[in-house]
């Protein structure tokens, strides 16, 4: 994930994320479906947009609850779903020679939608939009401060194939907004 966030103090940072993350969810026959989240955070870093200022994040925390609807056509081929969820992300940050390692934490509110039609009961591509919003608290300057995001949307498309075992492999990516990219594998019981 790649965004840029702006804190009180009008700096800026570009902000890179990896990340991990392993889910369990109920989907219900009506439509709706429930999840929640752990992972980690593997690797980061923040760089000052106005000057050479890089700070490392260290491995960290990742935790997330959400919630889903699908609506389908008649014949099930188009499909639009619609989401909502809240996330917590924690790591300590590192600057060489620093003293400290001050905390970074970013929490995030999200609703989004998904629109797309299967093939052959099998492949669904689908494009996508997602609006979000949350707090980051971390320090800088010396100083506690909070911050957001300079995009509160990210704009995409995905593709997801379901497999006759029960295996649906999803990738996902949004180009525009907030920048990322994901790769899921889910396991239906």
């Amino acid at each position: 994930m790649q965004t840029r966030l702006r804190f009180d103090n009008d700096v800026r940072f570009d902000l890179s994320e990896q990340a991990v993350t392993a889910f369990a969810g109920y989907a219900a026959p009506s439509g709706w479906s429930f999840r929640g989240s752990i992972g980690a955070l593997l690797d980061g870093s923040l760089e000052r947009t106005a000057m050479p200022d890089e700070h490392d994040m260290s491995p960290g925390l990742v935790v997330a609850v959400g919630v889903a609807r699908q609506w389908t056509s008649a014949n099930r081929l188009w499909f639009i779903t619609g989401s909502a969820g809240l996330s917590v992300a924690a790591a300590k940050t590192h600057e060489a020679g620093a003293a400290d390692d001050p905390s970074f934490v970013a929490g995030d509110a999200r609703v989004g939608a998904i629109a797309g039609r299967t093939f052959g009961k099998i492949v669904s591509p689908y494009v996508l939009a997602r609006g979000f919003g949350g707090p980051v608290w971390w320090t800088v300057d010396n100083a506690s401060t909070t911050g957001t995001d300079t995009h509160h949307y990210q704009l995409g498309a995905g593709l997801s194939v379901a497999t006759s075992v029960g295996l649906t492999i999803v990738v996902d990516v949004s180009a525009l907004g907030e920048q990322a990219a994901s790769v899921g594998a889910s396991w239906r019981l």
